[in-house]
């Protein structure tokens, strides 16, 4: 899963969302490796297996736009129950899964302009108090 831009751009401090993007890759990685080995039986059945976890993952760590990757991860499923039943062939399946990382990517990069812009404005308003320490004058 290719978030690692829209999460540096969620903007939520202290957490290490390049590790939980690692981990949720990690997670995915596993699931298909088992559909590849037969251990899985359908590409449907990955997605259920790598879905849960990477959404455990990112709720855990505080994610804060947790109804666009539920989206995210509900698309792929249909996209893998499609594939499943043979009703649309493997390359498209690819393109949808990569227009839907495209989708997602979008709305986190939007949410996160919006939150920039409201800290932003709420910062504008405020009143700006400045002290001085010797030479210098600080305000905040």
């Amino acid at each position: 899963m290719s978030l690692l831009l829209a999460l540096l751009a969620a903007g939520c401090a202290g957490t290490d969302w390049a590790s939980i993007s690692q981990q949720a890759t990690g997670l995915r990685a596993s699931c298909e490796s088992q559909l590849t080995s037969g251990a899985i039986k359908t590409r449907l059945a990955a997605e259920q297996c790598a879905n849960p976890a990477i959404h455990d993952l990112y709720a855990r760590a505080g994610w804060p736009d947790m109804d666009i990757l539920d989206a995210y991860l509900a698309k792929r499923e249909a996209i893998a129950a499609q594939w499943d039943r043979n009703a649309i062939s493997p390359e498209e399946a690819r393109a949808e899964l990569a227009q839907a990382n495209v989708v997602q990517n979008s709305e986190l990069q939007q949410r996160a302009t919006n939150r920039a812009a409201g800290v932003a404005a709420l910062r504008a308003n405020m009143p700006v108090i400045c002290t001085r320490r010797g030479p210098t004058l600080i305000c905040q």
